[in-house]
């Protein structure tokens, strides 16, 4: 039987339903309110609590975005608030300010090396959103860089075979030396850039 008057939520019946329950019996995992540590079904609340986005993303990436955010509260308004929650999408990113490359003043740019994990159109959306959101006010998205190499093991073989009869008359008895030399090379570069610019922009 519930305590409660009956005018009070639902988030307060459900405390006192908790209240009631056998605490042995409880998941000590569900009360580790540390990304790394928590129950699965954590993540999301802990998302919300920090105001992050982690829809569609695995587990690994959510609870590294989640840290990420925790930790940027410590920096707000700084390039190193802006760095963590953009890495924590991405493999390496590089935060670089106007006074690095003769910008406009208060502009930044955003590089990110997506050679290992590649990028997703779901994921440039989400490092643009965190960008955005984690930048100071006065600071301006020039745009966002994004490199990837890709390499490839290409083999190539080639032979060549040849012969001469020759006669000499008259008859001589002695060395008869033929030789060549032939060199065969092939190279192939190839270079793709993509530059996506900020929606707006």
């Amino acid at each position: 039987m519930s305590l409660l008057p009956a005018y009070m939520s639902e988030p307060w019946k459900a405390y006192e339903v908790m209240s009631f329950e056998d605490r042995a019996n409880m998941s000590l995992a569900l009360l580790k309110a540390s990304p790394e540590l928590c129950a699965t079904a954590v993540l999301p609340f802990l998302a919300w609590e920090v105001d992050v986005d982690i829809s569609g993303l695995s587990e690994a990436i959510s609870r590294k975005a989640i840290r990420a955010a925790y930790d940027a509260m410590k920096y707000a308004g700084t390039a190193r608030a802006l760095i963590g929650p953009v890495e924590a999408l991405s493999s390496t990113v590089d935060v670089v300010e106007w006074f690095d490359y003769a910008g406009l003043p208060f502009h930044f740019r955003v590089e990110i090396n997506a050679s290992e994990e590649g990028l997703s159109s779901a994921l440039i959306t989400k490092l643009e959103q965190t960008a955005m959101k984690q930048k100071n006010a006065r600071s301006v998205l020039e745009n966002i860089k994004i490199s990837m190499l890709s390499r490839a093991t290409m083999c190539h073989a080639a032979s060549v075979q040849s012969g001469e009869n020759g006669t000499v008359y008259p008859y001589f008895p002695g060395p008869i030396l033929i030789s060549t030399v032939q060199y065969l090379a092939a190279a192939h570069h190839a270079v793709e850039t993509t530059i996506i610019y900020p929606q707006g922009a």
